[in-house]
């Protein structure tokens, strides 16, 4: 019994046993499947909020670009539906830019429909009254050249109106002016007709033929041209007559003009404030007086704009220099225990210190014009004045010889053996000479011809000749040889040439007057166009400084007509095409070469042959 008791305890006992195990391995089924039901809903919401954040991400973008447009559609501006009314034919931007109504010259617009100019934009002001009362709407600043509609007072930026911008304010890099300077170029206005920029006609305001014929002559100038087409106009500077000047020039050069043709009016207004109504429009005057006027006030400009670079360019090194001497100082403190390392650290410096004066200096070629006053390399000529002492001032000459005498006894005896008899010659020469002449080093801009006096009476057979003269002639005056007289001065005086000037210029003075009236010398020069030769005319002792003598002729100002009723003309060659033209305020005609010989010339400016037609000097000339 009691083993069959035993037997039953050990069965129920594995039973539980194994409800038991059973049981625990149910639980860990369940905790397991719980388990991995968790973790699928942790990977389900962690995918899900991923998505999620890539939808933001999405919608973040599409609104960044959504802004981007927006603000790029502002920065564009509105498209404006009144372009077709604009008329290109009307616009004229020569004259000065003031309004047509007040004559104010701040904020004036022109219209760009009928062309007048008119001050403001706001509610009040005369283009807005403007614009209501014609219907015309778009209008340009003609300083900024922004272009805007009113009366809804928005911008207008469209690539059709690159056009007027250009017509207004050309703007010339410095590849642009050196292609010009080489290739000829050809421009087409409105209505058809071809045209030669820089051979432009300009408009005869009454009686300004002699400054037309004087901006023409500044375009054939290389150096002058060069530098005021690339003349940069701050827009918060008060206008000065080269500001004038250098737009005038840009215009004339515009292949892009819509007449063809360029008014000078805003340059001579210009003009005539700066001169002090010296020279002002309906008033007769000599164009040389006008050429040395404006030449004179381009060489101030210069000198106060070279000054200002020098001293911008002597602060940037200073700032440089102040920078590099910190660096190596903090690199010596730092390192002073390590004498080997700080030395080459310090050299390391010093080379990039040097490396960065380099890298200043280091910017794109430039023409040597630049960085010197332009009228000094254009016309630095040199004339020796020998003129003849006067009784009072040989005596002190000779008082002076005798007191260097008794000072300088000894040495000048024991020199006196030792000299030669040439020696001695060759002094009491030069002694002769400082006694009796006095010699003056003077600098030059132009070189004046003194025309023959016409006959007073003429034969019957006489009677059609016209008087001429060889410009060899009248240039014995500076041969060193022919006495002339100077500066109204009853001693007369010899001239030569010390050094030539890259541009020589020769003025013939053919109007005089007398008591009664002004009297016109129409005497013809038979000048040189080409290979004109200044080596006879250059003092010996400078013959070695004037290696290039030989001259070309690039413009010729001539007068014809009567005195009252004559006007001024201009002969030019385009370099690039080697052809001349006849220019008369609106008239350019191309002419041939031998024309140019039969005119009354009054001002002729040459070239030397070794200047290039970018206006440097050839090296290998």
């Amino acid at each position: 019994m009691d083993k069959e008791f035993q037997n039953e305890k050990d069965e129920l006992t594995l039973k539980k046993r194994k409800k038991e195990e059973g049981n625990i391995n149910d639980i860990e089924n369940y905790v397991n499947k719980e388990i991995n039901y968790i973790n699928t809903d942790k990977n389900d919401n962690i995918s899900d909020l991923n998505n999620k954040k890539n939808s933001v991400n999405i919608i973040n973008n599409d609104l960044n670009d959504e802004v981007k447009n927006i603000n790029l559609s502002r920065n564009r501006g509105k498209i404006c539906p009144y372009l077709r009314t604009i008329n290109r034919n009307l616009l004229d931007f020569d004259f000065e830019k003031l309004c047509s109504i007040s004559l104010s010259n701040l904020h004036v617009y022109a219209c760009l429909v009928c062309g007048l100019y008119f001050q403001g934009i706001g509610k009040g002001t005369y283009a807005y009254i403007h614009a209501l009362e014609k219907s015309h709407y778009v209008f340009i600043n003609l300083e900024s050249c922004k272009t805007c509609c009113i009366p809804e007072n928005y911008e207008i930026e469209d690539a059709s109106l690159n056009d007027i911008k250009y017509f207004l304010k050309p703007i010339y890099t410095r590849e642009q002016v050196e292609y010009l300077c080489f290739n000829p170029i050809l421009g087409k206005s409105l209505d058809g007709a071809d045209f030669l920029p820089g051979c432009v006609g300009l408009n005869n305001l009454k009686n300004t033929d002699y400054c037309n014929v004087i901006i023409q002559l500044l375009c054939t100038i290389i150096p002058v041209r060069n530098i005021l087409l690339l003349h940069e106009n701050k827009t918060n500077l008060a206008k000065n007559l080269i500001i004038v000047l250098s737009e005038l020039i840009k215009k004339i050069y515009n292949p892009k003009n819509f007449k063809g043709v360029v008014s000078p009016h805003e340059f001579l207004q210009a003009v005539g404030i700066e001169s002090k109504k010296n020279f002002k429009i309906g008033t007769k005057n000599d164009p040389l007086d006008f050429f040395l006027w404006v030449i004179n006030k381009i060489h101030k400009y210069s000198e106060k704009t070279l000054k200002k670079k020098k001293k911008d360019k002597n602060h940037k090194n200073m700032k440089i220099k102040e920078i590099s001497k910190k660096k190596i100082m903090e690199k010596n403190n730092n390192l002073k225990n390590e004498e080997k390392e700080s030395s080459n650290e310090n050299n390391f410096m010093q080379n990039d210190s040097n490396n960065n004066d380099n890298h200043v200096e280091k910017k794109k070629k430039k023409w040597v014009y630049e960085k010197i006053n332009i009228i000094d390399y254009c016309f630095d000529g040199e004339l020796i004045i020998k003129t003849k002492r006067e009784s009072s001032e040989m005596d002190n000459v000779e008082e002076t010889d005798q007191k260097q005498k008794v000072n300088e006894g000894e040495t000048h005896e024991e020199r006196k053996n030792n000299d030669n008899k040439l020696e001695e010659e060759i002094e009491e020469d030069e002694l002769y000479e400082k006694k009796n002449y006095k010699i003056k080093k003077i600098p030059f801009r132009t070189l004046s011809l003194k025309l023959p006096n016409p006959p007073i009476f003429k034969s019957t057979t006489e009677s059609n000749i016209i008087p001429q003269v060889s410009i060899y002639e009248l240039l014995t005056k500076f041969d060193g040889e022919t006495e002339t007289f100077l500066f109204d001065k009853s001693v007369p005086s010899t001239i030569m040439i010390s050094k030539l000037p890259k541009y020589l210029i020769f003025t013939i003075k053919r109007f005089s007057k007398n008591n009664f009236f002004v009297e016109k010398n129409g005497t013809i020069v038979n000048f040189v166009i080409k290979n004109l030769d200044m080596k006879d005319y250059i003092h010996q002792d400078f013959l070695n400084q004037n290696p290039v003598t030989k001259y070309n002729l690039i413009a010729n100002i001539f007068h014809s007509g009567t005195v009252n009723q004559g006007s001024y003309k201009i002969h030019v060659l385009n370099q690039p095409t080697n052809e001349w033209y006849e220019i008369e305020d609106l008239h350019v005609i191309s002419i041939l070469p031998q024309l140019v010989l039969l005119s009354e010339s009054c001002i002729q400016l040459y070239q030397r042959q070794d200047i290039q037609l970018d206006g440097e000097i050839n090296q290998n000339f």
